[in-house]
């Protein structure tokens, strides 16, 4: 038996990878239920291919929208990149969080889940691992898996190593009813920046980043009001998708990630996602790297039968990839929010310049990687 704490879209995917891989699985959620919570998520090949080999690729197509390319715009409008991202044997695709979901929540039976239990703490001996949760519950196990989130109690019993780190920029996040475009698209300005994100059905979501303190707060409803200020004279249709967004449908969330580790494993214990490798969103990586990590963990724990040896094999297997994202991801994140006039002219310069050949052949690269194909020898 294996514990999974956290029903997000790792700890979801790790249950059906580790199932189809024979092994019995229970996962805890401290949620009483799945909620309609999020908004956007982008999933290129690297995601989809795994979506595939799960079986659930055409309903998360089905979901969502496939998009071709991604484009990046001046707040005026003026062009500065295009990145094509049909470049692949599976689609790229943008589709609701609570979807995504609900696609793997849908594939694990009903029991397998277990809501309402937040996890407390866990012990571990050579032979099992147990968790105790705040219900009064335990549950023991051959190994546990802590799959929950960036502030991960599974983690800070691993690693004790602190809170993650602020980095600088808040972000508002909604989806509204208009209808969505074909292209994922990212506009910059002096300080702030915005996303696009075609839903299909359920129409488009967006965000929006601003340099602010950490704990900057709002009045209650004063979101849209402050971002239809900032945007009033951006380019089309962005006053638009703000304007036709409910101000109670619009989220607001501090950025932050860690730095990454080598190590987030002991004993029988490891982390998958966020718990692991929490990154900014820049990327758009953070819910791939987790759909990622399940399958690797997976084929480890089916090629080793030790855990601690198989967590090792993955470990190794995981960290220089997710450690690239997260440090490219908060770079990116750091030149999106330059506001200084000269520094915003040449980061729009090095957009112009370096979204051509070199970066599609580096997209490529990078969205060609297949879990179920890596090796998984101990070394």
């Amino acid at each position: 038996m294996i514990l999974i704490i956290g029903a997000g879209i790792g700890g979801l995917t790790a249950a059906i990878a580790l199932r189809q891989a024979g092994f019995e699985v229970d996962v805890f959620e401290r949620a009483p239920e799945l909620k309609e919570v999020g908004a956007g998520i982008g999933l290129s090949a690297n995601a989809m291919r795994v979506m595939k080999r799960l079986g659930l690729m055409q309903q998360v197509v089905e979901r969502g929208t496939v998009f071709k390319a991604a484009t990046g715009f001046t707040w005026t409008g003026r062009e500065l990149s295009r990145l094509s991202t049909n470049l692949a044997d599976v689609p790229t695709v943008c589709l609701h969080r609570a979807d995504l979901q609900e696609v793997l929540y849908s594939a694990l039976p009903r029991d397998c889940v277990h809501f309402g239990e937040q996890f407390v703490d866990l012990t571990q001996t050579s032979e099992n691992v147990t968790a105790r949760f705040a219900s009064g519950r335990t549950a023991t196990g051959d190994a546990l898996i802590g799959a929950d989130g960036m502030r991960s109690k599974v983690r800070a019993q691993l690693l004790d190593d602190g809170e993650p780190i602020y980095r600088g920029y808040q972000c508002w996040r909604g989806v509204c009813r208009l209808e969505p475009g074909e292209e994922l698209t990212e506009t910059f300005g002096p300080g702030f920046r915005m996303g696009v994100i075609p839903l299909g059905r359920r129409g488009t979501a967006w965000w929006f980043c601003a340099n602010e303190a950490e704990d900057a707060i709002e009045e209650p409803g004063a979101d849209k009001t402050k971002l239809s200020r900032w945007v009033e004279n951006w380019h089309s249709p962005i006053p638009d998708v703000v304007a036709a967004t409910d101000p109670a449908d619009i989220i607001k969330g501090g950025i932050y990630d860690r730095v990454p580790v080598r190590r987030w494993s002991d004993g029988r214990c490891t982390l998958v996602g966020d718990a692991a490798h929490p990154t900014t969103p820049n990327m758009g990586q953070g819910g791939s790297m987790a759909i990622e990590d399940g399958v690797v963990l997976a084929r480890c724990l089916a090629a080793h039968s030790d855990p601690a040896k198989a967590f090792r094999v993955y470990e190794r297997l995981r960290q220089p990839r997710t450690a690239r994202v997260t440090n490219v991801s908060r770079y990116y994140g750091v030149m999106g929010q330059w506001s200084h006039p000269a520094a915003t002219w040449l980061r729009n310069a090095l957009f112009r310049f370096g979204s051509g050949r070199a970066a599609t052949n580096n997209f490529r690269r990078f969205a060609s990687y297949d879990p179920y194909e890596v090796g998984l020898k101990a070394g």
